[in-house]
């Protein structure tokens, strides 16, 4: 074949070739001489922003971190990166920075200092020419800012002596006892207060017919543990030392308080002094 018959066939061969199912193809101009090409992007780790920003920057895959994140900014509703839906307020504390142990979610604590409690007392004088007295008496706490609190008394016994010819109308006696004062409390651990306290105490005994009465006062002193136990019961111990002459000039208390709902408590309680001794039964009311 010479050369001009090539040259028409290499011509006209792809317009031949398309009836018998070839395909015309012709390349686009610049085909091949393209950059080659690239891999795909690599993922991007998460990248955050100082906290106190109130900013950061994720992947879009990577979501936003919550309120219970470290990454999680301050604000007013998420103070300090915690979880509000699970936040726990703290226990109180005092002075110390000690916490005071918090029983019953729904109540206040069993060591609190704001109560009032009302209670029965059967008094027993160690005078042997007079009976036990039985009364009344009612108690009142309130607490002040830090450890400090006030504490008022006031208790009303009604007995009887031996009676005789000359005094057969005469027989019964009255004592009544009021105290106001105030003091203090340190907790050593979180079950276990230590309690002073300080005040003045006043008493009257009416006895005409045993020939005996007196109108007494002087400032008392008492320090005292608290400590609860267990999460529904508390003790106390304590001793009590007057400036009085006639009443009760040295006295030690017992006491426990039994919770039976998240605000109340029933108490029983004995008090051992020098002129009379004490058995006491009531109920104490905290908020």
């Amino acid at each position: 074949m010479n050369p001009r018959s090539l040259l028409i066939a290499l011509a006209l061969g792809p317009s031949l070739l398309a009836p018998l199912g070839g395909s015309a193809y012709t390349p686009a101009a610049g085909a091949g001489l393209g950059a080659p090409p690239q891999p795909p992007p690599m993922p991007q780790p998460p990248s955050f922003a100082d906290p106190a920003a109130g900013s950061y920057q994720v992947s879009p895959t990577v979501q936003a971190p919550g309120l219970g994140s470290p990454w999680a900014p301050q604000t007013m509703a998420n103070p300090g990166g915690y979880d509000a839906g699970y936040y726990q307020q703290p226990a109180q504390t005092n002075a110390w920075g000690s916490t005071i142990q918090q029983s019953m979610g729904s109540g206040p604590s069993m060591l609190n200092y704001k109560y009032v409690e009302a209670f029965y007392k059967f008094t027993d004088p160690k005078r042997s020419d007079m009976n036990g007295s039985h009364g009344l008496g009612v108690a009142l706490v309130m607490d002040l800012p830090t450890i400090f609190f006030l504490k008022g008394t006031f208790a009303w016994n009604s007995g009887s002596g031996e009676r005789t010819a000359a005094a057969a109308a005469n027989a019964d006696y009255n004592l009544s006892t009021i105290t106001i004062g105030g003091g203090a409390f340190m907790p050593v651990t979180q079950k276990l207060h230590f309690v002073a306290e300080v005040g003045l105490v006043y008493a009257n005994f009416q006895a005409d017919g045993v020939n005996k009465s007196y109108t007494d006062g002087g400032i008392y002193i008492r320090p005292s543990l608290r400590y609860q136990l267990i999460e529904w019961l508390e003790l106390q111990a304590g001793v009590t030392v007057a400036s009085t002459d006639d009443y009760d000039s040295k006295v030690i208390d017992l006491g426990g308080y039994f919770r039976v709902f998240p605000m109340f408590d029933l108490s029983l309680g004995a008090d051992f002094g020098d002129q009379n001794r004490s058995f006491r039964a009531g109920g104490r009311l905290r908020w």
